[in-house]
């Protein structure tokens, strides 16, 4: 018996076996170009999203144990005027405004309303930290911001 012979496909498998392993063969061959695709040659649309992503926001994400959703780091387009010192009264500053703060997203803006309007608003600034969301680290970067008077 020959090398070719011994070999030969149909002595070690089945029809319905070498079907499987065409069939398996050929998804993973498609999962590799998927793979190919989504790394490779979508590279520039990443590159872009991480462009217009706010610096504060990566930071706060990266740095910070609390949870910050995706939608939170990604910023708008428009360039907006720095924020003052002591300009967002935590009382009274729209969910608009309270997003201009370091590190605060819609999400954690509008949990800041929510505890305003259940709790009777902000009695000192350090009061904020009682908001689900914000923590110590965080504290620290809106602190200069904030007014509650």
């Amino acid at each position: 018996m020959s090398i070719s012979q011994k070999f030969n496909l149909k002595n070690l498998f089945t029809k319905e076996e070498v079907s499987v392993l065409v069939f398996l063969i050929f998804f993973t061959l498609v999962g590799i170009a998927f793979r190919i695709y989504h790394t490779y040659l979508r590279e520039d649309e990443a590159k872009i999203q991480f462009e217009k992503t706010d610096i504060d926001s990566i930071l706060v994400a990266v740095f910070s144990e609390e949870k910050v959703e995706k939608s939170e780091i990604i910023s708008s387009n428009k360039k907006e005027e720095p924020l003052k010192k002591k300009s967002v009264n935590l009382n009274k500053a729209s969910i608009e405004e309270l997003k201009r703060l370091p590190g605060i997203g819609e999400k954690t803006a509008q949990k800041i309303v929510e505890y305003r309007n259940n709790y009777g608003g902000f009695k000192k600034i350090e009061d904020v930290m009682k908001v689900e969301r914000i923590g110590p680290n965080l504290f620290e970067k809106i602190k200069d911001y904030i007014i509650t008077k």
